[in-house]
């Protein structure tokens, strides 16, 4: 029997959630782009376990998802302390916000991960990374600007996966602008 993945979800929580969308109900989509996430996770059938490890207070979460506090300041920061506490053989990173994310796109990331290596789903203009599976491996993790290439510069077997849940985030308002011309 295949060893189950682990799901993290970076969230900062308590308003600090998309600051760049400057729409009046940032903080509500935030929060629901989560759940619809968390719901996705927990419906996969490779992901064993869930996890959201946040900046803020802990959220009201469904009770199969576990619930960490990060002390760093940063979104890889803070995977980097959930990695050391841990220790995770197979697992990935789903940034919340891609509100088209789907179970298929979850399992596509995972059965295209290299063992070793990485399974990288870039975003819509391949320069961000919006989500990464890891199996048998340490990359450096370096979410943010250009983080896409920067993962792929790593020396580490990879595969590039590209679908439509992954790579629709929503950041700023030319996101959202783009999001309002497909089902919500």
């Amino acid at each position: 029997m295949c060893e189950d993945w682990i799901a993290v979800l970076p969230f900062k929580g308590n308003g600090r959630s998309k600051t760049r969308l400057p729409v009046p109900e940032a903080q509500q989509l935030a929060q629901q782009w989560l759940t619809q996430a968390l719901e996705q996770c927990l419906s996969t059938p490779s992901i064993g376990q869930t996890w959201v490890v946040s900046l803020g207070d802990q959220l009201q979460l469904p009770p199969a998802v576990r619930w960490m506090r990060q002390a760093g300041p940063g979104l890889n920061e803070g995977l980097r302390e959930w990695r050391s506490l841990q220790r995770p053989r197979r697992w990935l990173v789903i940034l919340p916000d891609l509100p088209h994310l789907t179970g298929a796109d979850l399992e596509a990331l995972i059965q295209n991960c290299p063992r070793p290596g990485l399974a990288l789903a870039p975003d819509r203009h391949r320069r961000g990374c919006n989500a990464l599976a890891v199996d048998g491996c340490s990359p450096e993790l370096v979410f943010g600007k250009d983080s896409f290439l920067r993962y792929q510069a790593q020396p580490l077997a990879q595969a590039v996966i590209e679908r439509c849940g992954l790579a629709n985030d929503v950041d700023t308002l030319e996101d959202w602008n783009c999001l309002a011309c497909q089902p919500r």
